[in-house]
């Protein structure tokens, strides 16, 4: 039993450090992160009776609590990668829009006249 509550105890660890790095960003070792938290907590639970679990109700509630912060890290993310994304199309197509207005059409479009001089 020590041996699994030290388990939880090393993936509650590891999903502190994963928000740290939603919080930062860094989105790639939020992922390598998660995987392992994934794999400590497989072993850590895997077959436990339900007293045991009983025995580890509290660390399982501060793990539960940290995924739901871990989760609206996410979706803030996201949401904010979405807007970002929405801005660099707009913000694209009114580029272009200037490009097009300064003369700057593209080469298909000059070459799709026919010259009928040669």
């Amino acid at each position: 039993m020590a041996t699994r509550s030290r388990m939880l105890d090393e993936a509650l660890d590891v999903a502190r450090r994963e928000l740290t790095c939603l919080v930062e960003g860094d989105v790639f070792g939020a992922e390598k992160l998660s995987r392992d938290r994934d794999r400590i907590l497989d072993e850590a639970l895997g077959g436990l009776s339900r007293d045991s679990l009983r025995k580890l109700a509290d660390k399982l509630v501060a793990m539960k609590d940290l995924q739901d912060e871990i989760t609206g890290k996410a979706r803030e993310l996201h949401a904010s990668l979405k807007r970002d994304l929405t801005s660099m199309k707009r913000q694209n197509k009114r580029i272009s829009g200037y490009s097009y207005g300064a003369g700057n059409m593209p080469r298909l479009a000059t070459r799709r006249f026919v010259n009928k001089k040669s």
